[in-house]
C-alpha cells in the first residue's frame, strides 16, 4: 500500500467541502485529477470513503474512520515543512468562534497573539451548532464556545467566566429602576439571539425559568443588530456583560439588576482525536493564559 500525501489532501478537502468542484478549487487542482486521486486512494484501501448522491459526496462510515488519521498525518507533514523553512508562517491553524466571542473578544486576542507569535490563525465565526459541527468534522482545529458542546467526540476545557445580564436603552422605562423584578421583566418584549446559539440556550435554560412565557419579539443572528434595536427602545435583551465593557457600547445601554446573577463558562474545544500540533498547542496555551492580568 502506498498512500500519498496528495491522496490524503484530496480526501480531506472533499470531506470538508462536500463536492469535487469546491475541493478542486481549494487545492488548485482539476476535477479529473481530484477524482483520479480519490479513486486511487479508495482502490488501495479497498473501500468507498464517500456515498455519491447527485453532484454531492457524503462522507460515510469508512471515511469517518480515516478522517482523524488523515488530518493528523497532514498536520504532521505541514509541521515538517514549517520546521525547516525559515520563511514559513504558522498560519494554517483554523479557529472557530461563536458570535459573541468572535465579535467582542477575538480582536483583542488576535492582537495579543500576533504580538507574541507573529502570526494569526484563520478564524471563522458562526453560532454554536455550526462551530461544533465543524470541529466534529475536522473542518476547523479548535473552537471557542459560549458553553460546553453536546458533541460526544469533543473535548471542552473551561476557559473564561462570563456573566450574562439584562440590558435596556437609556430611554427605556426600566432604565431608572434600582432593581427589576421578574414579574416586571415578564411584561417586556425580548430581543434575543436565534435558536441554536449558546446565548439563546442560556436564556431559555436559565433566565426564562423565572419568567412566565416571555414574549420574544425578535430573534436575530447577530448581537450588533439586537443592540441597535435595544438602542431604539424596541425591547430588552440578555447579553454578555463583556459586551458592555467594549468602548463602542459604553454609556449607550443600562444594565438592569435582577434578583439573581447568571454566570456561564466559556470553553475551548477540540476533537478528542485531534493531533495537537505545535501551532495548535501554542494557541491553546495562549488562550488558557489570556487575558493576562
Amino acid at each position: 500500500m502506498n498512500v500519498t500525501f496528495k491522496q490524503l489532501s484530496v480526501f480531506v478537502s472533499i470531506a470538508h467541502n462536500g463536492s469535487m468542484t469546491l475541493a478542486a478549487e481549494a487545492l488548485f487542482m482539476t476535477k479529473s485529477a481530484m477524482s483520479q486521486a480519490l479513486a486511487e486512494l479508495e482502490s488501495q484501501l479497498g473501500v468507498r470513503l464517500f456515498d455519491r448522491q447527485h453532484a454531492r459526496l457524503y462522507i460515510n462510515h469508512e471515511g469517518r474512520k480515516l478522517l482523524p488519521v488523515a488530518d493528523e498525518l497532514l498536520a504532521r507533514m505541514q509541521g515538517v515543512g514549517i520546521l525547516f523553512s525559515e520563511d514559513a508562517q504558522d498560519n494554517q491553524l483554523r479557529l472557530g468562534c461563536t458570535r459573541t466571542i468572535g465579535s467582542y473578544l477575538l480582536p483583542d486576542m488576535l492582537k495579543d497573539f500576533a504580538k507574541d507569535s507573529g502570526w494569526m490563525p484563520q478564524s471563522i465565526i458562526a453560532n454554536t451548532q455550526e462551530i461544533s459541527r465543524m470541529v466534529e468534522h475536522f473542518e476547523i482545529d479548535v473552537a471557542l464556545l459560549e458553553g460546553p458542546s453536546t458533541e460526544l467526540n469533543l473535548i471542552c476545557e473551561p476557559w473564561l467566566d462570563d456573566e450574562m445580564v439584562v440590558i435596556c436603552g437609556h430611554a427605556h422605562s426600566l432604565s431608572k429602576e434600582d432593581a427589576v423584578s421578574y414579574s416586571r421583566l415578564n411584561q417586556e418584549r425580548w430581543l434575543l439571539r436565534e435558536q441554536g446559539s449558546s446565548s439563546r440556550a442560556f436564556f431559555d435554560n436559565q433566565l426564562a425559568l423565572y419568567l412566565d412565557n416571555p414574549q420574544v419579539a425578535l430573534s436575530l443572528n447577530a448581537f450588533d443588530a439586537i443592540l441597535s434595536c435595544v438602542a431604539h427602545n424596541l425591547g430588552i435583551t440578555f447579553i454578555s456583560k463583556r459586551v458592555l465593557q467594549q468602548p463602542f457600547y459604553a454609556g449607550h445601554f443600562v444594565q438592569l439588576h435582577t434578583e439573581h446573577r447568571f454566570m456561564r463558562k466559556l470553553t475551548l474545544c477540540y476533537h478528542k482525536n485531534k493531533f495537537l500540533s505545535p501551532m495548535l498547542q501554542n494557541w491553546i496555551t495562549f488562550s488558557q493564559s489570556w487575558p493576562r492580568v
